[in-house]
């Protein structure tokens, strides 16, 4: 099941039109016929698990990697499909790891990076100077890249990604490790970019984070969207559904363990909660309670709760496995 918005879009108003992207690694397809739009001044988040094609589809669409087959990109309705590395200086990207010169001070490495777009030495230095009292970061500028944490790298990547003023930003997992002082001023950041007209488009594992700052997400699993959604409309549609959470007192054999797991798709949380999704809460409750009793595990703690984005997504991913298993039965 793929679950789609209906996009009536306006081709003015579309920054990203990508349709038909394919990659393959020998036999392995890590994009498969993938095709979305996001509209001028959206934030999408890109979620899925490691492997899922998130960060290849970025490569294609900013010419890391060269597009094959009847793949095409549109950028502002311009299309880009024949020389995308001619339309770079429309993106901005933050990448996971930091690409600055860890040798160079903060100040040399913007100088270069506007050396790089051709920006003159003195919108250099008044850009520099507005992004760095922007991220909180202007005490740093004489400081070399190695001697910064982890937080003010990543302040840094933002910099040097906004420097040539870019319309659209591409941001690789922007919050990933960092401390929560730092998550907080990126958070507001990228909903500032919003608000002055930058589209956004983000890779991340952090549902609470997807949840607070998304206009929609894309869901990836083995290489293809399985649900392009506004992120509380995508919860909506899940509303029938429910979370079941239950702790198990005692210690439990291993191979009792992999029968629940088994049986009901359980995921274990670190808090030592086992959990699933429901469509009839009662009957789910009353089977685990019999089959607990028949195996002499005793059942305890247990609760309901609204299922969560987090859980929605985990959903999708283990319902699209299970599509994926009985297609191969039936091959």
């Amino acid at each position: 099941m793929k679950i789609t918005q209906n996009q009536n879009l306006n081709t003015n108003s579309v920054a990203i039109n990508a349709s038909n992207l394919v990659k393959e690694f020998g036999d392995l397809f890590a994009v498969d016929d993938v095709s979305f739009k996001i509209n001028q001044g959206e934030i999408v988040g890109i979620l899925g698990p490691n492997g899922a094609g998130k960060t290849t589809t970025i490569r294609l669409l900013t010419g890391v990697f060269q597009l094959e087959k009847n793949a095409k990109i549109e950028i502002f309705g311009k299309d880009i499909t024949k020389n995308p590395r001619k339309y770079k200086k429309k993106f901005g990207i933050v990448p996971e790891i930091s690409n600055a010169f860890s040798d160079y001070s903060v100040w040399q490495n913007l100088k270069f990076s506007g050396g790089i777009y051709g920006i003159s030495k003195e919108k250099v230095e008044t850009r520099s100077k507005i992004l760095l009292t922007q991220f909180n970061l202007i005490e740093k500028i004489y400081s070399k890249t190695k001697t910064l944490s982890k937080g003010l790298k990543q302040r840094l990547n933002f910099c040097l990604a906004l420097l040539h003023e870019p319309p659209i930003l591409i941001l690789d997992e922007p919050t990933g490790g960092l401390d929560p002082l730092s998550v907080k001023l990126m958070r507001t950041q990228i909903l500032q970019l919003k608000k002055e007209g930058k589209t956004i488009l983000i890779t991340t594992h952090d549902m609470r984070e997807a949840q607070n700052i998304c206009d929609r997400i894309l869901i990836m699993n083995r290489g293809k969207i399985i649900a392009d959604e506004n992120p509380n409309t995508l919860r909506e549609q899940f509303k029938s559904t429910s979370t079941i959470l239950f702790k198990i007192a005692g210690d439990i054999p291993v191979e009792q363990e992999h029968f629940l797991l088994d049986m009901f798709s359980i995921t274990k949380e670190k808090n030592g909660y086992y959990l699933f999704s429901s469509y009839n809460t009662l009957k789910d409750i009353s089977t685990l309670y019999n089959v607990s009793k028949e195996r002499n595990i005793k059942i305890s703690d247990l609760k309901v709760r609204e299922t969560s984005l987090e859980e929605v997504f985990l959903h999708l991913i283990k319902e699209d496995v299970f599509v994926k298993k009985e297609d191969e039965k039936n091959d």
